[in-house]
């Protein structure tokens, strides 16, 4: 029999009462579906022990093995719900830093103005900016990597020698890398757009299932804020559409960060760029690219 206080903490949605509703929807689906816990069960992914807790609401349930039940159960994307709804209402019950979110969602959309985010940077390149930024001291940088991760920054932000040429370089390499192989969607903002649509600071869109989506308002000194309000969190995800159409292309945008990684190459380096006559070609297709894109 359950306590009295496991009774009313399910009442008012207490970080109990969230995964004991997620819990029991786990098996009025099972049971409907006419399987018994040892059909759902599969090494690599659940073990019966876990099971059992995962359907009496006795553990914080991953994204992976949310996703998988429900595949297996049919629940067409309700599960998958039903455990965002779990997961950010715990994380806003217990107080939890902003950025321990980051592992829970399946998508991250973020725009920062004067410096690249904490997802992307280098530790050379964080150390220079004075780690932690808003991060836990020893909390890894990079983010989820089943998760998509589309960034929106200021043209200063990639121009900017943080820590110096090297450490730059570095880090353009990273992104540039990045955009090429890890499915990262960069765009910068042209330093001479005509009318920014966001000159306030920072912010991050993080998703965590169909109709589960947060903002977060960095801050540069601590955590910085979650914002959950519906209404809220759309007006946050219009402006970031705003800003992706302010900003270039991702396959010009990473032209851009190719030329300027180019630019930091001593003179015996550089390979791409060997003349006046190609430098200046490059500068021009990169301004009428902003022009075609305003």
């Amino acid at each position: 029999m359950r306590s009295s206080s496991s009774r009313a903490d399910e009442v008012r949605g207490g970080p109990d009462g969230e995964w004991k509703r997620f819990g029991r929807r786990v098996g009025e689906l099972r049971e409907a579906a006419g399987l018994s816990t040892h059909d759902l069960v599969v090494r690599e992914v659940c073990g019966a022990s876990e099971l059992r807790r995962v359907e009496g609401g006795d553990t914080a349930v991953p994204r992976h093995l949310a996703e998988y039940l429900d595949r297996k159960l049919d629940a067409q994307g309700s599960l998958v719900n039903a455990w965002a709804r779990a997961t950010l209402n715990t994380h806003l019950a217990s107080g939890a830093r902003p950025h321990e979110l980051d592992s829970s969602v399946s998508a991250l959309r973020e725009f920062h103005p004067g410096a690249l985010p904490t997802t992307v940077q280098t530790h050379a390149y964080a150390t220079a900016l004075g780690r932690p930024r808003g991060r836990a001291v020893g909390q890894s940088l990079g983010w989820n990597s089943t998760a998509s991760l589309r960034v929106v920054v200021n043209e200063a932000a990639v121009r900017t020698r943080v820590g110096g040429v090297e450490v730059m370089r570095e880090q353009l390499g990273r992104l540039i890398g990045s955009m090429r192989a890890s499915g990262l969607c960069l765009q910068v903002v042209p330093a001479d757009v005509a009318e920014h649509p966001c000159p306030m600071g920072p912010f991050r869109l993080l998703s965590l299932g169909p109709v589960y989506t947060v903002a977060h308002l960095v801050s540069p000194c601590g955590d910085g804020q979650l914002v959950s309000a519906p209404q809220e969190v759309r007006a946050f995800s219009d402006l970031f559409e705003e800003l992706r159409g302010a900003a270039l292309p991702v396959g010009d945008s990473l032209d851009l960060l190719v030329h300027i990684a180019e630019s930091l190459r001593l003179p015996a380096e550089r390979k791409a760029i060997t003349s006046g006559e190609e430098a200046g070609g490059v500068l021009a297709t990169l301004s009428a690219r902003r022009v075609a894109h305003p």
